[in-house]
């Protein structure tokens, strides 16, 4: 039996602007789903995660595409040493720098209102038969609220799992030693989030049975 999952980045909108005091109300909501399907989007509209079409090429860690890092015009800065939180492979696949997200990332006023700091990077690539998107998010100020980190958690995964079908499930479970909210998309895909300290805040999604983002936060210090 051959299933053939359809990523497709027609439609990001998420909602108008938001209050940050509400997590109902939160104003960076576009913002965070725009982190969310980046890689998919920028991956093209393909017919089956078997037959990608990549529009860019992922840069390898060392050296990165900024290797000082870059600040954007609104401010939020990319910074690859956000990098060093992770594992620079799993399973002997190695983590790449996804410059062409931060680029994204950079021209989003939204979310430089709400980081200051942000790095992405991906393991594989969309149409292998496992991939992971990364984004490493450092928030402003003391880092997010526990209400702001809830808004985050839940608009992150309804950004990934809107080019997957939409969100079937959540809950959180213990990784390792981490407490990891986690959502499972229609289409296949999980979706990871989880506090690092230091207004550090790890999201990403997978696809594939070797559970790529799984074996990451499991190897995580």
């Amino acid at each position: 039996m051959t299933i053939t999952t359809r990523f497709c980045a027609g439609n990001s909108e998420m909602g108008p602007p938001r209050n940050p005091r509400n997590p109902r109300h939160w104003r960076p909501t576009r913002a965070v789903a725009a982190l969310a399907v980046a890689a998919i989007a920028l991956a093209g509209c393909s017919g089956a995660v078997a037959s990608p079409s990549p529009a860019y090429t992922a840069v390898l860690i060392g050296p990165t595409a900024w290797p000082s890092g870059t600040t954007g015009q609104y401010g939020l800065r990319i910074d690859p040493s956000l990098l060093d939180k992770v594992p620079r492979s799993v399973r002997a696949l190695p983590l790449t720098e996804d410059a062409a997200s931060e680029a994204i990332a950079l021209q989003d006023a939204d979310l430089a209102n709400t980081l200051d700091r942000y790095t992405a990077a991906s393991v594989a690539k969309i149409g292998d038969p496992d991939w992971l998107a990364v984004s490493i998010s450092h928030f402003k100020a003391d880092g997010p609220t526990a209400d702001v980190y809830t808004a985050w958690v839940q608009q992150y995964a309804d950004g990934a799992c809107s080019q997957a079908g939409g969100v079937s499930r959540t809950t959180q479970e213990t990784i390792g030693d981490k407490i990891v909210d986690v959502a499972t998309c229609n289409g296949g895909l999980t979706v990871y989030t989880l506090p690092l300290g230091g207004g550090v805040v790890l999201s990403m999604y997978e696809f594939g049975p070797r559970q790529i983002g799984r074996q990451l936060i499991a190897a995580l210090n």
